[in-house]
């Protein structure tokens, strides 16, 4: 959306989180009169503020609604409303976009992979900024780069208008099913992205990605004639590249990300021998598979990011589960555990622990497949983690990788890593 279509009407931004505030600051730049809506605790005296419960109604009351991405536009209030809908992302597109954009989707790995795409690319002379789901937001960022790269999530998707130059799909499941109102909608949403790229990858081992992409266009990672992974070493073609114990990242899904990364750097023309070499350099991000060491007894990996059960099952691959106690559990988002329930069974950890507000239904999963491993319904994280402690045998690793959303207990899933390792450090 033009801001000439604008500049006159009634707009009010609804939802005043990271991107909400830089599109405050970014209207604010223009000289365009708003309205934010929020609640009383996040009302500034900078801006005229709207506190009132949302409905209907109040968004009828404006012209233009800027809507953040957690907002599910599937919800009632947003499919009566008389108001034009857009987002902070579209707005950016529409206006400030004049340099190559890098989006990168799927339901895991994002993050790691566009922190890995934005570190190669700066580590090979290129001038970068790294924006979306990661932090900042992609309206406060001016487009005086060589590159943009862009983590975009479904909820940043949906309206369509994420026009980038690049994108890499790493990979789709289920997610999200709640805020997009059934898996279908998630998947149609996701990769409304491919719809206006010119260079578009995808996952040639993704099942449900090459379900749903039937375009010729398309180009592949994990694929034999491009970079896969074969045991635990990155090919190219038929050459060994590298292996996962040249690289600071555990598992051998981010061997796959890597050779994400990289296949995107082979369609920009930048030196591949530069890029493998810059990825050996790059640390893995905080609570992504983080490994903490030995805390008291045991060992800790903290992987709060990890809010679908098939993140978890990648997770589990990364260490022995005949030492493991693994922690899962969180706010129930409407995922299925059935594959979940099942695998582990066939591969379980020493020990399972079960907390959350869909707790009871992962236990109800394994109750019924009638699995034959030691498994605990806890009461909460806490008492979780204070279990693991306590009946972890010497030496093992406690792993969270809770496989849903932080909501029910924690603001974010950085806030519930950082909890899990204060809880470990506790009487040490």
């Amino acid at each position: 959306m033009k801001l000439s279509e604008i500049i006159n009407k009634k707009i009010a931004i609804w939802g005043f989180g990271v991107e909400g505030q830089a599109t405050a600051k970014y209207l604010s730049e223009k000289n365009i009169s708003f309205t934010v809506l929020c609640k009383d605790t996040e009302s500034v005296d900078k801006y005229m503020c709207e506190t009132a419960k949302v409905d209907t109604d109040l968004l009828n009351k404006f012209d233009v609604i800027i809507k953040s991405p957690g907002i599910s536009p599937y919800s009632k209030i947003v499919k009566y409303t008389t108001a034009q809908l857009t987002s902070p992302t579209a707005i950016w597109f529409a206006n400030e976009k004049n340099t190559t954009v890098i989006a990168v989707t799927g339901t895991k790995g994002k993050s790691t992979t566009v922190s890995l795409l934005a570190h190669v690319l700066k580590k090979s002379g290129k001038n970068v900024n790294l924006v979306g789901n990661i932090g900042q937001a992609l309206i406060s960022s001016t487009s005086n780069y060589d590159y943009i790269v862009l983590e975009a999530s479904s909820f940043q998707i949906y309206d369509g208008n994420i026009q980038a130059d690049v994108v890499l799909v790493n990979n789709l499941s289920a997610e999200h099913v709640d805020w997009h109102q059934g898996a279908a909608n998630y998947f149609k949403d996701k990769l409304k992205i491919l719809a206006q790229a010119k260079i578009k990858i995808i996952n040639a081992k993704n099942q449900q990605l090459n379900k749903l992409v039937n375009d010729e266009s398309v180009h592949y990672f994990n694929i034999d004639n491009g970079f896969y992974v074969h045991k635990e070493a990155l090919m190219f073609k038929d050459k060994q590249i590298l292996c996962l114990a040249d690289v600071q990242l555990m598992g051998t899904h981010n061997l796959e990300n890597i050779g994400a990364a990289l296949c995107v750097c082979l369609h920009l023309g930048v030196d591949i021998d530069t890029c493998i070499n810059a990825v050996k350099s790059f640390k893995p991000l905080a609570h992504r598979l983080q490994n903490l060491g030995k805390i008291g007894q045991h060992y800790a990996i903290n992987d709060s990011i990890a809010t679908t059960p098939v993140a978890t099952l990648a997770a589990m691959k990364t260490v022995d589960l005949s030492k493991t106690t693994l922690l899962v559990g969180g706010y129930d988002r409407g995922n299925d555990w059935t594959e979940f329930a099942e695998a582990i069974n066939k591969n379980p950890p020493d020990l399972l622990l079960v907390s959350g507000q869909n707790a009871e239904a992962i236990t109800n999963h394994l109750v019924h497949i009638k699995a034959q491993f030691a498994f605990k319904l806890c009461e909460n994280l806490p008492d979780a983690i204070n279990y693991a402690k306590l009946n972890s045998p010497t030496n093992h690793t406690i792993l969270l990788s809770p496989g849903a959303p932080s909501f029910d207990q924690f603001d974010s899933y950085i806030k519930r890593g950082e909890f899990f390792h204060l809880e470990l450090n506790k009487n040490v």
